[in-house]
């Protein structure tokens, strides 16, 4: 049996932060990490989201390290 796994192309952080994992680390985990380009982002309007079809595209391309300036 496959299971299949559906994610929006976009995400907010804290939605992020939260499907990661990474909320019980902190608030501003995702924040710095956005800021310091370690993650994809699109801008939309005033909004920074998390670019998810980026990162999976990716991770499908076998990266296995984001580090800071990735997506600047």
């Amino acid at each position: 049996m496959q299971v299949v796994v559906t994610f929006p192309p976009f995400c907010t952080r804290e939605e992020f932060a939260r499907l990661t994992g990474l909320e019980v680390k902190g608030k501003t985990v995702v924040l710095g990490m956005c800021n310091a380009a370690t993650l994809p982002t699109v801008n939309v309007g005033r909004h920074s989201l998390v670019n998810i079809y980026q990162l999976l595209q990716d991770l499908q391309q076998g990266k296995t390290e984001f580090l800071p300036g990735d997506y600047s």
